[in-house]
């Protein structure tokens, strides 16, 4: 899993973001695009820690995506050609993005000043931030009907998923409606949204992306609240080294340590820095927690000249030690996950479970592991491939599976219109039985 996800300032989000909106003149020749498609297609044979796993030959893949990809009339057609050959891998963490923005800002990709997210099988709003979209209806509980003419998961299926990195089907389901990927597009495209309302009543918005973001944010990544029975709810949004502030939890700590019982709540956590992940997993055990094995592939060129098989470099994991100079809590813990878990998120999950410290609730993670190498594949294209294929610490597998919780509830958008969150009660009740 990895450890750092920002590489160069690049955060998964911005790596999977949407190009299919820009109309930019093209830049890359023939000779170039070729370059570039070799050159990753090389790079996934000899870095991707999951190559072994692959059910069809890559070189056979890539030989027969060349010619399209070489002809393709834009950048703009090409990097979505790369984007849909990478997505061939199934991985969360191996994807194909541009460096730079477009040079005219019109061009550049936003969402609209709105989150969303998926429960079941519809689409919700959750947060609004522009007094524009509120001034037209836009609210949170709004359920959105479709964009552009098109059903909103149709929507999704056609323009979004096939371009997505992803190792499962939860992932692919749910990430294209999450926090703000949904309605990602050049700022300067209009679309129309149709959405519905608490009330029934249904009415569109039309507008391009350029719409100012003037309501206030909350910037914390790390949010207590003490619900009945005195059980804290602990959320973490995030495991980013820009968002996830450990003197910050310090201080919530003081407050965790007052509780009865705690809720940590990691849905829709798409990771960040896994070392975070450990920090906070250390507040809550009292002996060192086993992690599970890791393996990477390596190559070296004598073995490769005597037909060698692949080789890995493998190694036993670290061990996570209790902090030190602390009080341990050690009260009863219920973890929340779903789809949108991920990354170092996971890590959180298979540390929590490998301390045995309490229930894991909801429903399984987005099994990625991580630890992708940036390479640039030249003309404004790089691209980042997972090295690092990691178990848990009793051996089993995640990646491509998801974190499976020892006790599945499923999110419902009658009690999320309520303002309730039937996860929270589930785990309220677990917590009862511990």
């Amino acid at each position: 899993m990895k450890r750092i996800l920002a590489i160069l300032g690049i955060s998964l989000l911005a790596a999977n973001s949407l190009s299919y909106g820009r109309t930019c003149e093209p830049k890359l020749a023939p000779t170039e695009k070729a370059y570039i498609l070799s050159r990753f297609c090389v790079e996934v044979k000899y870095n991707f820690a999951f190559y072994d796993k692959l059910t069809f030959s890559w070189d056979s893949i890539c030989s027969a995506a060349m010619p399209a990809l070489v002809s393709t009339q834009s950048d703009e057609e090409f990097i979505r050609g790369m984007q849909a050959l990478c997505a061939r891998l199934n991985d969360g963490h191996t994807y194909v993005f541009e460096l730079n923005n477009p040079s005219n800002p019109d061009d550049w990709i936003c969402p609209f000043p709105m989150k969303s997210r998926r429960i079941g099988d519809k689409v919700f709003v959750t947060d609004v931030y522009s007094t524009v979209l509120q001034e037209q209806g836009v609210q949170p509980g709004c359920e959105i009907l479709g964009i552009d003419g098109e059903n909103v998961l149709e929507y999704a299926e056609k323009h979004i998923m096939p371009y997505m990195a992803s190792s499962t089907p939860q992932w692919s389901e749910y990430r294209p409606f999450a926090e703000y990927e949904l309605t990602k597009d050049k700022r300067s495209k209009v679309s129309e949204i149709r959405l519905r309302n608490k009330n029934g009543k249904e009415f569109a918005i039309e507008s391009s992306r350029d719409i100012p973001w003037d309501l206030q944010t909350n910037s914390s990544t790390i949010n207590l609240k003490v619900l009945r029975g005195n059980v804290g709810l602990m959320k973490i949004g995030s495991f980013q080294n820009s968002d996830f502030s450990r003197s910050y939890f310090d201080e919530v700590y003081n407050d965790i340590l007052k509780t009865d019982a705690l809720i940590i709540d990691i849905r829709g956590n798409s990771g960040g820095n896994s070392l975070h992940a450990d920090y906070l997993i250390r507040h809550f055990c009292t002996e060192p927690i086993p992690k599970g094995k890791w393996r990477s592939p390596k190559y070296i060129a004598a073995h490769g000249s005597w037909n060698y098989p692949k080789e890995w470099h493998v190694q036993d994991a670290d061990s996570i030690d209790p902090i030190q100079d602390k009080e341990i809590y050690r009260k009863p813990v219920v973890l929340l996950v779903d789809a949108c878990t991920f990354s170092s998120a996971e890590d959180l999950c298979v540390s929590f479970r490998g301390a045995r410290r309490g229930k894991i609730v909801g429903t399984p993670t987005g099994g990625s592991s991580g630890n992708p190498i940036f390479i640039d594949l030249g003309g404004g294209i790089a691209c980042c491939i997972c090295t690092k294929h990691e178990v848990d610490a009793d051996g089993n597998e995640f990646v491509g599976l998801g974190i499976q919780p020892d006790i599945i509830v499923r999110e419902d958008a009658a009690a999320f219109l309520k303002g309730k969150d039937n996860l929270i009660e589930a785990a309220l009740e677990v917590l009862v039985g511990l």
